[in-house]
């Protein structure tokens, strides 16, 4: 059986959009597409899934510091999960 999470996928030239993607290694690829690379952000327990074309040494702070397409989620360790009501509400704010 597959898990879904909800996050925020953030696409170039649009607004953040809560979205429901399976959780596993494969959509997350396909939505950034590539492979992935994961970095924390200032919200605590939330991370950037992005295409590891461009690694980052920091975290980033806005979203233009992100090329491509990139995924906002949470860690519940050692997996990913759901976002908050809260969290999307901020984040949301924080990526448009």
């Amino acid at each position: 059986m597959v898990k879904w999470m909800r996050v925020l996928l953030v696409e170039e030239g649009k607004a953040p959009e809560v979205c429901d993607l399976p959780n596993n290694l494969k959509a997350l690829e396909l939505t950034v597409r590539g492979y992935i690379e994961i970095i924390e952000i200032h919200r605590s327990g939330c991370v950037i899934i992005y295409n590891g074309i461009n690694k980052f040494t920091e975290k980033p702070v806005t979203r233009s510091e992100i090329i491509g397409t990139f995924i906002i989620a949470r860690v519940n360790p050692p997996e990913l999960a759901s976002l908050s009501v809260q969290d999307i509400e901020i984040l949301s704010k924080i990526y448009s």
